[in-house]
């Protein structure tokens, strides 16, 4: 590790290369969504306004954006713990039309580490929390750090490569309220 001081990743562009389709900046037709880790409650929360561009019907969600989004933020919370991962399963319950040009709050979670599998849960809910709009689950791989390459960061690999080492080091407590 290069700095011993370096803080953890608090942002998923912090990790990944700059035109992911969730978190790039660089990409113009991306989510370009924050991924923000909260150290309080060990979970990646934030608020999203999703673009009307992102229509399925009209002013509602596509489900596929919707799914990809809550795919992204379980694999940002993976690395904001030091994982590197990728997605093994998924599902998601459909509760009530998300709206697009409305601010939402996006939340995931972990549940437990098994083996060589993280599982998470997450959500997208209005800002009041009031409002339930997709509920969902998945699991996914812990891969070896081999596979830890400029294919999955880009431009940034020893800086990721460190803040992975330092994200695992650095909250490693929060498992211990998870089962392994």
């Amino acid at each position: 590790m290069n700095d011993i001081n370096m803080k953890p990743s608090i942002h998923g562009d912090q990790i990944h290369h700059s035109t992911c389709f969730g978190c790039g900046k660089d990409n113009p037709i991306g989510l370009a969504a924050d991924f923000t880790f909260d150290d309080n409650s060990g979970e990646v929360k934030f608020t999203y306004n999703f673009k009307k561009f992102f229509n399925g019907a009209p002013t509602f969600v596509h489900g596929g954006i919707l799914s990809a989004i809550l795919d992204e933020a379980m694999g940002d919370l993976c690395f904001h713990l030091g994982y590197i991962v990728m997605t093994d399963t998924m599902s998601f319950k459909f509760h009530k039309a998300t709206p697009v040009e409305s601010d939402l709050i996006i939340r995931a979670w972990p549940i437990k580490k098994a083996k060589r599998k993280v599982f998470l849960e997450c959500e997208i809910t209005s800002m009041s929390g009031e409002i339930f709009y997709v509920k969902g689950e998945g699991a996914f791989h812990i891969l070896p750090p081999r596979f830890f390459s400029e294919k999955l960061t880009g431009e940034k690999n020893s800086v990721a490569f460190d803040l992975l080492s330092v994200n695992k080091l650095k909250r490693a407590h929060l498992f211990d309220r998870i089962s392994t």
